[in-house]
C-alpha cells in the first residue's frame, strides 16, 4: 500500500502561476516533493498565486499556515467558510494586506491565472466538525460544502473532496467532467466501526460510502471522462492494490489518486 499525504490539488494553466484547490496539513511536503511548486526568485517567492477552499475542515485549511511567508497570493471561499476562517485568530498570521481573502458565491463565475475559469457549487455535506453544535444536517446544500469546476478552452475538471449524496443536479454538473476527482474516503459505511478506528458511519460524517445501493460506485455509474477517488480514508481497503474492494472499483472504471499523480488537459 502506498503511502498518500491528505488531499490537495494543483492546477495551472500556464506552468507558472499556480492554483491550489484546498490546502491540506501535509501542504508543506506536497510542495516540497512537487519541484513546479518550489519558491521562484527569491526564497520566498511562490509560485501559487491562490487558494481556493470547498470548505472550513482542518484538512482543507490548515495548510494556509505553511503558507505564511509574506508571498501575495488570494484565497477564494464563499462567505461561510471566511467566517470560519476569521472566527478563528490563528489565521490572522495571513496578514491582510498580504493575502487576500475573497468572497465567492455559489454559481457565481470567477477567473483565474492563465486564462482559467471556476465556478464554486453546493454540494449535499455539513459545516466543518467542530462547528457542528448538536444535531447538524448532514446532507445540506449550502456553501459550507462545495465542488469546484474549472474549465480552460475546451477542458473541464471538476473537484469534489466531500460529498454525502449525488442529486440528479449534481449529476448532471459531473457528466460534463472531462475529469472528475470525487469523494472516496470509506468503502463501506461503517469501516471505521467495524475497524475499530472510529465511532461515526461515512454518512454521519458527511460521506456516502463507496459500496452499496446508494454508495458513489452506483450514483457515479456511466459517467463520461475520467472518475478518480481521493480524501481515501487510510481504513479503506481500495488502498490496498489487488483486493476485493480495489478491483471492484477499477472495473467500475474508477482510478485512485495517488501523490504525484500529474493529469494534462
Amino acid at each position: 500500500m502506498k503511502a498518500r499525504t491528505q488531499t490537495s490539488l494543483a492546477v495551472s494553466a500556464d506552468g507558472e502561476e499556480w492554483v491550489l484547490l484546498n490546502a491540506s496539513p501535509d501542504l508543506r511536503a506536497q510542495v516540497q516533493a512537487t519541484p513546479a511548486l518550489w519558491p521562484r526568485g527569491s526564497p520566498r517567492g511562490s509560485p501559487i498565486a491562490a487558494v481556493i477552499l470547498t470548505g472550513a475542515e482542518v484538512d482543507q485549511t490548515a495548510g494556509l499556515l505553511t503558507l505564511r511567508e509574506g508571498q501575495e497570493f488570494a484565497v477564494l471561499a464563499t462567505a461561510q467558510t471566511h467566517a470560519a476562517l476569521a472566527a478563528n485568530p490563528i489565521f490572522s498570521v495571513l496578514a491582510a494586506d498580504v493575502v487576500a481573502r475573497k468572497v465567492v458565491g455559489c454559481g457565481e463565475p470567477f477567473a483565474l491565472p492563465g486564462g482559467v475559469s471556476a465556478e464554486l457549487f453546493a454540494v449535499p455535506g455539513k459545516v466543518a466538525l467542530y462547528l457542528e453544535g448538536g444535531n447538524p444536517a448532514l446532507d445540506a446544500e449550502t456553501e459550507a460544502n462545495v465542488g469546484v469546476e474549472l474549465a480552460c478552452a475546451d477542458a473541464r475538471l471538476v473537484y469534489v473532496p466531500g460529498a454525502a449524496a449525488v442529486t440528479a443536479a449534481l449529476r448532471k454538473r459531473l457528466a460534463r467532467a472531462d475529469v472528475l476527482f470525487f469523494d472516496g474516503t470509506l468503502f463501506r459505511d461503517d469501516e471505521m466501526i467495524t475497524a475499530g478506528t472510529g465511532l461515526k458511519t461515512g454518512r454521519r460524517m458527511g460521506h456516502m460510502p463507496l459500496d452499496g445501493e446508494s454508495g458513489t460506485l452506483a450514483a457515479l455509474a456511466g459517467l463520461p471522462g475520467r472518475r478518480i477517488l481521493i480524501h481515501i480514508n487510510n481504513t479503506n481497503p481500495i488502498l490496498v492494490e489487488g483486493s476485493p474492494e480495489r478491483r471492484k472499483v477499477e472495473e467500475a472504471g474508477f482510478e485512485i489518486a495517488e501523490d504525484g499523480m500529474e493529469i494534462a488537459l
